[in-house]
């Protein structure tokens, strides 16, 4: 009884898990199209609500003898409370100091670096981006509501320490894997002793730096017992464009080649005793497949009989799904290489590489940018098709309960707090784009890695949060918008972009004359760049709930400044049964008749189509409103060929589980 009502719990967990789920990409150096590696954060923060605010971690010397406390952070504002940390995590009226978990001796001199929830990119270029991971070891801070706990530092202080203290993507990965072995990790997504959400209790980072131009993968999970941790770092080729969906990618650990290959002190030797692994697994000398060893893999020794199938599906193409969309997208030929319906579990068997070459210097900042933005547009997985979408094509998709299936999982998400696109330059001249709140209706804006002061109000102003409505808030005005955009996603959205590129292009000729100013004026212009474009677009919001209010799109006053069908619904919709249009008579059905229920034929008088509606029992009834339907119906038909084209019926875009 026990057994099974723990597996019950830990089912919930780790669905609720995947709701706080982030994607990374990333592109090398010879891949890029500026020379230079880039790497991408989507923060796509769940249910909780979530610290928005882009932070300033200036440079700081530190006394003899410091020590550099390690905290459990949070994600919904404030995430930090420290007279120990930057000015904006300072104790402001109200607030009380957050209580350390552990401390490590301090180094003589820490790194200036943009923070949110995770470290980004410091003074040097030195840019990581996040992913939760999924693994099969959990772990729990050693927090006072946590007598459970062992360990003290989690992914947030990881990411934040190697922007202190290294300038590349070498050193960050090494300093991470120490300290989390030293202090244990833990992941703030692991659910409880009682449910372990698997699917969460792991991260998986992508790591590069301007000089030498490297690009590493970071895998880490807690170790044996809830203690310490177990770690590889891998570095990949520069011509490669990366992917991370929510799991491992080190797949091939070469254990005789530390020139490429990092990792922790005996790092096989759980994965043997458990056997999760063997060296007959290997495919050559010293070989180890990390994710195959570490990955999460339902089975029965960790999920119910019942549920294996479905959460197999789950797990497999919310992470594979993204890895084969973002490879097919910055590198169609190898994209093309790859089976789309694969998965990617830990068991998966021809899986999918952690990278894949890209033609040399072929990936531009904007095709990350746009590849944030996709819902699978154009695929057999398109979000924005099929009855789910609504007459609009809104990808977005809520939260369910009680209800088996599957929606697939977008890359732009409506859940989304902040996404950024980091480039790593020389020179102090790297660049932080942050935008706020879903991609696919946001606006990057330029912040130098190397600013000497902190970000505008707007983005950095305490009190930021997503519970209070505040005009002064940058986040507001993003996430106005799109969630206006759900009205109808497919026209507003598609003037939301239109929008968000034209301030787009005029960040990318602003950063090109601010390339020979000094910092401090960069700073200023940089600043004043983004409070501009976000009364923008606090503007732009009002002028979009005016033009398409009411179901209908207003110009002006005029008297032809209306257009009453300018939000038509789409005949493929009307004509849907579940939506019940060309359905209605007076006697019923009055609400559409759902998918593969039992309904009349129109022309039939077969008693058993009859027999579930008495209200339809009366076909002298039915048949006197016959001529009225066929008129109608005949109106409509005509009236749609007046009107512009319309959309043909398009297949479901999402899978549905067992």
């Amino acid at each position: 009884m026990e057994h099974s009502l723990f597996f019950r719990v830990a089912g919930v967990a780790l669905l609720w898990s995947l709701g706080e789920a982030c994607t990374i990409i990333a592109v090398g150096k010879d891949a890029s199209a500026t020379g230079y590696p880039m790497v991408s954060h989507s923060d796509d923060s769940g249910p909780s609500t979530t610290d928005v605010r882009l932070v300033r971690v200036p440079r700081r010397k530190w006394p003899k003898g410091s020590k550099r406390k390690l905290y459990e952070w949070r994600i919904p504002y404030p995430r930090m409370v420290s007279l120990d940390m930057a000015p904006e995590y300072h104790p402001q009226p109200g607030q009380v100091e957050f209580e350390a978990i552990g401390e490590i001796p301090q180094v003589e001199e820490t790194w200036a670096y943009w923070d949110t929830e995770y470290g980004m990119q410091n003074e040097w270029g030195l840019s990581i981006g996040e992913s939760t991971a999924t693994a099969m070891t959990a772990g729990w801070a050693a927090t006072k509501d946590k007598p459970w706990g062992k360990n003290r530092v989690g992914i947030e202080d990881l990411t934040k320490l190697a922007l202190e203290r290294c300038k590349t993507a070498r050193c960050a990965v090494q300093t991470m894997g120490d300290i989390a072995v030293q202090e244990g990790f833990y992941s703030a997504d692991t659910g409880s002793p009682s449910a372990p959400a698997l699917s969460g209790s792991s991260e998986a980072l992508v790591v590069v730096d301007p000089e030498p131009g490297d690009m590493w993968v970071f895998n880490v999970l807690t170790g044996k017992g809830n203690a310490s941790a177990i770690w590889a770092a891998q570095r990949l080729p520069s011509d490669h464009v990366a992917a991370v969906g929510n799991s491992f990618t080190i797949r091939s650990l070469d254990l005789k080649d530390p020139e490429n290959n990092l990792f922790s002190p005996g790092v096989t030797e759980l994965a043997q005793e458990m056997g999760w692994w063997h060296p007959s697994n290997a495919k050559f000398p010293g070989d180890f497949d990390f994710f195959g060893a570490y990955g999460y893999q339902p089975s029965r020794e960790n999920t119910p009989a019942e549920q294996i199938e479905s959460m197999s599906h789950l797990l497999a193409y919310y992470s594979g799904r993204r890895m084969w969309r973002i490879f097919s997208l910055l590198s169609p030929a190898e994209g093309a290489k790859l089976n789309p319906d694969l998965g990617n579990l830990p068991r998966t068997e021809d899986p999918y590489p952690p990278s894949v070459k890209a033609p040399k210097h072929s990936v531009t900042r904007e095709m990350v940018m746009q590849t944030l933005r996709d819902h699978y547009e154009g695929t057999a997985y398109d979000l924005t098709k099929g009855m789910a979408a609504g007459p609009y094509g809104n990808p977005n998709r809520g939260p369910i309960k009680g209800v088996t299936g599957q929606w697939e999982r977008a890359i732009s998400m409506f859940r989304t707090a902040y996404s950024y696109v980091l480039e790593a330059r020389p020179a102090s001249r790297s660049i932080t784009w942050f935008g706020y709140d879903a991609a696919h209706g946001t606006v990057w804006m330029p912040f130098y890695g190397a600013s000497v002061g902190p970000a505008p109000k707007t983005h950095a102003g305490h009190g930021l949060n997503m519970s209070t409505f505040n005009q002064n808030a940058g986040w507001w005005a993003f996430n106005l918008i799109n969630q206006y955009s759900d009205l109808n996603f497919q026209q507003i959205n598609q003037e939301v972009r239109g929008k968000a590129e034209m301030i787009h292009q005029e960040a990318v000729k602003a950063v090109k004359e601010w390339e020979t100013m000094d910092l401090a004026e960069v700073e200023k212009h940089s600043n004043a760049f983004a409070v501009k474009k976000v009364d923008e677009w606090w503007a732009f919001a009002w002028q979009l709930i005016a033009k398409y209010g009411r179901l209908v799109t207003t110009f002006n006053e005029s008297n032809t400044g209306v257009d009453y069908y300018g939000q038509m619904y789409p005949g493929w919709w009307l004509e849907s049964p579940d939506v019940g249009f060309t359905l209605w008579s007076p006697p019923g059905p009055f609400h559409g008749i759902p998918d593969g229920s039992k309904c009349p034929k129109l022309l039939s008088l077969a008693a058993s189509d009859w027999s579930d509606w008495s209200q339809w029992s009366q076909w002298s009834q039915w048949a006197a409103w016959l001529p009225t339907f066929f008129a109608l119906g005949g109106a409509y038909v005509l009236g749609k060929r007046h009107g512009r084209a319309l959309p043909e019926p398009q297949d479901h875009g999402y899978v549905m589980a067992p």
